[in-house]
């Protein structure tokens, strides 16, 4: 007679959440590629843009609805719901960023560690790779239902020491 044993049970929920996001990144890194092979890099990162785009909505809704927002109404708000879904998808030590505010209805992102621009430069496709996080995070306000204008200041695939990016709230909740 087999005796079962669910391994699983040995791991703590920190280490299954973590094999589980590597394994999402792994997927989408491996996925980009594919497409670049196929298609190349022009074609391979506007398809990339385009998924990360509609991953980033289901992300955020996820995300809402599992804590109950109701809506993202103020500055304060959209602070908040932008440090959670950056710690829970995107957490320490591999990324390392901040929001600071700058008025009612801006902040500035400050990403000061990127793993994927890490393993793009390791790569040697830093000149040919366009980083997604915008698209993703283009999802994220269209899921909060707000109008939101990014600028990129600065991008550490570019050489800066950090990427700085300005975050404006056009509209508040359609």
């Amino acid at each position: 007679m087999i005796e079962r044993v669910n391994l699983i049970n040995f791991l703590s929920q920190e280490s299954k959440i973590e094999i589980l996001r590597k394994n999402w990144m792994s997927h989408d890194a491996r996925a980009q590629m594919a497409i670049v092979r196929e298609f190349g890099w022009k074609k391979g990162n506007k398809l990339n843009k385009m998924i990360i785009s509609e991953m980033g909505k289901v992300m955020m809704f996820r995300l809402i609805n599992a804590l109950n927002l109701p809506k993202v109404s103020n500055i304060n708000d959209i602070y908040n719901i932008c440090i959670t879904a950056m710690e829970f998808y995107y957490p320490p030590p591999s990324m390392s960023y901040r929001f600071e505010y700058v008025s009612e209805n801006e902040l500035l992102g400050v990403v000061e560690k990127c793993a994927i621009i890490e393993q793009v430069k390791k790569l040697k496709v830093k000149d040919y790779y366009e980083c997604g996080c915008f698209a993703m995070r283009s999802g994220w306000y269209k899921a909060l239902g707000l109008d939101v204008k990014e600028e990129c200041l600065s991008c550490i695939k570019d050489g800066a020491s950090q990427c700085n990016i300005a975050v404006k709230v056009i509209k508040w909740n359609k």
